[in-house]
């Protein structure tokens, strides 16, 4: 009840801003915005975060940083802003992982991602790819299934840690093509694709940024994409979801903004107004498609029922695996 009622106000807070007075007032100018990023420097979540924090930084004339609070596919962080003042200076770059799988993963997750969060914007979706080793037979995901299939548990796949979008996507993908694949989880995305390229593993669900390079030299074959439809970054490769059966897969790794709960809805609201205005930028909008990404946007609202989705799908398909981790 009250998520609904802060977000039928929205609308009365949004006129109240563009009158001036107090919702302006409450806006936190006396230090810099820390947008919390859960991950190491140099990955996606980072690098969008950096490119949305120098927009922002404009756009409200204030100083907006980043702060690496790496950890546990991004527990430690998460944790770190649900507990931060709700003041408007500490904002969360979640993702799927934060605001999806970890609440399924984790018994002693430490943090409500629905009653400790306040929804802000979702930033953008990466769809994975679904490479494999060139000298495994399969060409597509129609041969990749009938494999699996015929040899079950002979296949295996490497992904970046059990929570990760690399597991998830072999997970759901074998939940929907009833198949049997063994995972093999390294820490990181990096080592399992070498783990692919020298042949001990037979396939991995990457982000395009650490595939594709491979994929360009032939050292890898893309089988498919995650999204429900082609990436335009590879608009050669089809989606998994164009496979017989298969019509329903659909796995992006999503990057959002939430603040800690119980921040002001005028400071919602005007930070929302303010990453909108920044994914436009196209400093921003350019490196989420070269990317292979699509830009999102919208409102708190949209976000929210956006997790409320997410949370549902991924305890679905974690159930299944019955795997759980308690960090």
């Amino acid at each position: 009840m009250r998520r609904l009622n802060r977000f039928l106000m929205s609308g009365l807070v949004a006129l109240a801003m563009t009158m001036g007075g107090a919702a302006h007032a409450e806006w936190p100018h006396d230090k810099p915005i820390t947008i919390i990023v859960p991950f190491p420097p140099g990955g996606v979540t980072d690098v969008l975060a950096r490119l949305v924090a120098k927009e922002l930084s404009t756009s409200l004339a204030q100083s907006v940083i980043v702060q690496n609070r790496p950890g546990a596919a991004g527990l430690l962080g998460t944790r770190v802003a649900a507990q931060a003042a709700p003041d408007g200076y500490t904002v969360l770059l979640s993702q799927i992982a934060s605001h999806g799988s970890l609440p399924a993963l984790h018994k002693k997750l430490g943090y409500d991602p629905v009653r400790n969060f306040e929804p802000v914007i979702l930033l953008a979706a990466h769809p994975n790819v679904l490479v494999i080793n060139p000298t495994r037979s399969p060409r597509n995901v129609a041969e990749l299934i009938s494999l699996a299939k015929a040899k079950p548990g002979a296949l295996n796949y490497g992904s970046a840690g059990i929570g990760t979008t690399f597991f998830l996507s072999a997970e759901l993908f074998k939940s929907m093509a009833n198949v049997f694949i063994t995972g093999i989880h390294y820490q990181g995305g990096a080592p399992a694709i070498t783990a692919l390229l020298g042949g001990q593993v037979d396939i991995v669900f990457s982000d395009f940024s650490t595939a594709m390079p491979h994929v360009k030299t032939g050292a890898l074959r893309a089988l498919a994409v995650t999204s429900k439809t082609r990436s335009p970054a590879a608009p050669d490769i089809p989606a998994v979801a164009e496979t017989p059966g298969m019509q329903d897969f659909e796995v992006v790794s999503w990057i959002s903004l939430h603040y800690p709960a119980g921040v002001p809805e005028a400071i919602v609201q005007r930070l929302n107004a303010a990453a909108n205005k920044a994914l436009k930028a196209p400093a921003v909008a350019d490196w989420v498609t070269n990317s292979g990404g699509v830009v999102k946007g919208g409102t708190p609202a949209d976000l929210a029922r956006h997790v409320d989705s997410e949370l549902a799908k991924w305890k679905k398909v974690i159930d299944r695996t019955g795997i759980s981790t308690e960090e």
